[in-house]
């Protein structure tokens, strides 16, 4: 069936593929913007923390103060990471990046000239500075990243994930360099703020405008992998226990069993708490593990197994090779096995190499326990983020259902209403059937033209006279991912802190093994990172 195919289940959901189609020039140039983003971001940060001997010597400070430091990076990173949220509803999450990452340059270059200068105070407000661009940069990035990725049609985040930790590399490799070189403090972190701020003057023009995201926001997901549509009309269906309003996805991804699009008249179309925080947990693990890898890894294979000084940082080398290629493999493990698998295996890997460095008798162990907690871990973030995007595609969806009809969609009792026009999901079924328009996509995957956003659009202006408007896909995202994103720093602190507690009663294995309980929620709640639901109107009939 060309120009799109349909694919119909046993349960009368139905999949709709578009036709193979080109991506633009622009969302192109956008894809790599968004990655030098990540990787600027990676880059600045691994300087500013791996830099902390240095700080140290320049101020005449303890561990003990440079802990609060950190901490404190941590509160004010979580204040950024809300704070974006807010000012990408205004400004759009391309702005956000490049002003975040300027206020980072500034934040770096003050935190190298105060210790030079031996300025305490003048240090700690330039790190709080730095913290707040820190958290800021790091949601919009991944709004950015969720953006282009809708686009696209098909998994990109955990690619974007990727150059963030490729970006941390080189910081530290150039931090060595630095030292080796004899370079003082405030010159090379001058010249870090320089190539931060130069990057930015390059990415600006590439990254998805605000415009240009709400234009692609219809095709939420991967295409192919799992972007699943409820038959037209379809009232409450249940599956195998799952019970009233629910679709047992038996052969999809992970064989989860997911709800069914509800709305209602006057939802709001964000993003619920209760739903970002079992996301938030479902990822924690994966913050808290590369916390305590990078904080304690060391102390742990040289203190408890009696490795050299030179093992000792075999073990955060070989995680962070191992995350990173993980990230490089994510996108494509989604594309053929769908997210809530990917999420499971690597959450069980993890687990196995967490459980192993708690048990390992001698270093080699622990060093091979340290890499498969990267490869496990190291795709759980990303998919969590993208996971977010997908929820907050749903809760557009549900309102817009409810704002076209007027009729009140959700509860036990729940009807979708049968020509129900559904979300920018049935404009995607609309635009690869017409084939009209720039279209968004690549390989068979993700469609959305001009023609079918202008009538989506005039279909939403139609329905905010009766009932009210509801938020853009972006705005929605954008919110959902500015909450999720503050478990991060939630997991780092835990991860030091936790870690550090075990460490000083002399029993870091322990510590390593709690964290692979912890590992543990992500499998159990593997099914919440399925791609999206959505419910099929007219368009996606015939």
């Amino acid at each position: 069936m060309t120009p799109a195919s349909r694919a119909g289940g046993d349960d009368g959901t139905v999949a709709v593929v578009p036709a193979p189609l080109v991506v633009p020039r622009p969302v192109r140039r956008a894809r790599w913007s968004a990655t030098a983003a990540y990787a600027a971001q990676g880059f600045g940060f691994a300087v500013m923390l791996t830099n902390v001997p240095t700080y140290e010597r320049y101020l005449g400070i303890g561990p003990d103060v440079i802990t609060l430091v950190i901490l404190g990076v941590c509160v004010c990173a979580g204040t950024g990471s809300a704070l974006s949220g807010w000012f990408a509803a205004r400004f759009g999450s391309a702005r956000v990046v490049t002003g975040g990452l300027l206020v980072a340059a500034a934040g770096i270059l003050a935190v190298g000239l105060s210790a030079g200068a031996g300025l305490l105070a003048t240090f700690f407000l330039a790190f709080a500075v730095y913290g707040v661009a820190l958290g800021s940069v790091d949601a919009s990035t991944s709004m950015q990243g969720i953006d282009v990725q809708r686009a696209y049609g098909r998994s990109l985040i955990a690619s974007f994930f990727a150059a963030n930790a490729a970006g941390g590399v080189v910081g530290s490799l150039s931090v060595s360099g630095a030292a080796g070189l004899g370079i003082a403090l405030p010159v090379s972190l001058a010249l870090v703020a320089a190539v931060v701020a130069v990057t930015v003057l390059v990415l600006r023009a590439g990254l998805l405008s605000r415009t240009a995201a709400v234009a692609v926001a219809g095709a939420p997901g991967p295409a192919g992998s799992g972007v699943r549509a409820l038959p037209d009309g379809a009232g409450p269906v249940s599956g195998t226990g799952g019970g009233p309003g629910v679709v047992d996805e038996g052969d999809g991804p992970g064989g989860a069993v997911v709800p069914a699009v509800q709305s209602a008249r006057g939802a709001t179309g964000m993003v619920g708490a209760g739903t970002v925080i079992v996301l938030g947990l479902a990822m924690l693990a994966f913050p808290v593990a590369d916390s305590a890898v990078s904080s304690w890894g060391a102390t742990f294979l040289q203190d408890v197994l009696g490795a050299s000084a030179v093992v000792g940082p075999l073990g955060f080398g070989a995680y962070q090779a191992t995350l990173i290629c993980s990230r490089l493999l994510g996108d494509r493990a989604v594309e053929r096995w769908g997210r809530v698998r990917v999420v499971a295996l690597g959450g069980s890997v993890g687990v196995v190499g967490l459980g192993l460095v708690a048990v390992s008798p001698v270093w080699p162990l622990a060093v091979l326990g340290f890499a498969a907690t990267g490869l496990g871990l190291g795709v759980v973030a990303p998919m969590a983020f993208s996971a977010a995007g997908d929820r907050a595609a749903e809760s557009v969806a549900a309102a817009r259902v409810g704002v076209r009809t007027g009729v009140r969609v959700d509860g036990p009792d729940a009807e979708v209403p049968p020509g129900a026009r559904a979300d920018e999901g049935a404009r995607v079924a609309d635009a690869a059937r017409a084939g009209s328009g720039d279209d968004l996509g690549e390989g068979g995957r993700g469609a959305v033209t001009d023609g079918a956003a202008a009538d989506g659009a005039a279909a939403d202006g139609a329905a905010a006279d009766v009932v009210g408007a509801a938020p853009t896909v972006e705005e929605a995202t954008d919110r959902a991912v500015a909450r999720l994103n503050i478990f991060t720093y939630v997991g780092a602190v835990l991860g030091g802190a936790m870690t550090g507690v075990f460490a000083t009663t002399d029993a870091l294995r322990l510590g390593f093994g709690v964290l692979a309980l912890l590992a543990l929620a992500t499998v159990v709640l593997a099914g919440r990172f399925r791609e999206a639901v959505l419910p099929a109107g007219p368009s996606a009939r015939g």
